[in-house]
């Protein structure tokens, strides 16, 4: 994780979240922590998507729901 663009980011956290994260990193490295965990969560949500979207990909009925939206793509909708 080697960032050279960084940007300040105020948040607010639970006291209890706080003082739990402050027993396990020490306050120097408290950027480097959130932003591994914030990336580690941001993967899982992505790889959650991706499946979601593949499983979806081979669903018959999703596929027949997206046909029949595709046949209004070229509907005017403003008249």
């Amino acid at each position: 994780m080697k960032t050279t663009n960084t940007i300040n980011v105020t948040f607010s956290i639970p006291v209890s979240v706080n003082s739990l994260l402050h027993t396990f990193v020490e306050k120097r490295g408290l950027s480097k922590f959130v932003t591994q965990a914030i990336e580690t969560a941001l993967e899982k949500e992505r790889n959650y998507l991706k499946t979601a979207f593949k499983e979806a990909e081979n669903d018959p009925d999703v596929k027949e729901t997206m046909a029949d939206w595709a046949a209004l793509d070229g509907e005017a909708w403003d008249e």
